[in-house]
């Protein structure tokens, strides 16, 4: 992953850290990543050709560049908390059971939706949360089509700990869910 511009001084172990700012062409290389990955799913030539595909309203090209900013962010949350452990990313219809998983009609709130499981909560993840949410919404406006509405990109992350995931409590009993499991996008450790 390309290295991410922020103004951060260090997070310590147990999550005390200083301010988090996240400039905005942080979350425009982000997005340009993301539009080169859904450019090269959808058999696009250029990332131009991606960003008029999803101005004329081409959900599958945006469905690919959400997927691609999800990892990304999450990613960089890996990479900027040591206590994140894992990040996935789920469709809040498919979850919930409102929508069947062989359904063909799309969810009307999209959005990159993730969850981060920790070893234990802090304060200086939901800062940096917060400053990703604000920014990425920002960040992809230029990206949205004539469809589009407040939640295409709107950022969702949900924190669990250790004791949630071990008692399948909230969304730690979606991390390990047989019927809707999320996708793993990153995960400590990993090399990739």
């Amino acid at each position: 992953m390309v290295e991410v511009g922020v103004e951060i001084s260090q997070i310590d172990e147990g999550g005390n850290m200083g301010t988090v700012t996240i400039n905005g062409a942080a979350i425009q290389d982000m997005a340009q990543r993301a539009l080169a990955f859904s450019a090269q799913k959808t058999a696009l030539s250029t990332v131009d050709e991606a960003k008029r595909s999803i101005a004329e309203g081409n959900c599958v090209v945006c469905g690919y560049l959400r997927y691609a900013l999800s990892k990304e962010i999450g990613e960089y949350l890996g990479t900027i908390d040591t206590s994140v452990q894992g990040v996935y990313v789920y469709e809040p219809e498919y979850a919930a059971g409102a929508l069947h998983v062989d359904s063909t009609g799309l969810g009307r709130n999209r959005g990159v939706n993730l969850i981060v499981s920790v070893d234990r909560k802090n304060a200086a993840l939901n800062s940096i949360v917060g400053s990703l949410e604000d920014a990425v919404r920002d960040g992809v406006k230029p990206l949205l089509c004539a469809k589009a509405n407040g939640s295409c990109y709107a950022v969702d992350v949900k924190v669990v700990d250790v004791d949630e995931l071990a008692s399948r409590r909230g969304y730690g009993a979606l991390v390990s869910s047989l019927y809707a499991p999320p996708v793993q996008l990153w995960a400590r450790g990993d090399l990739a």
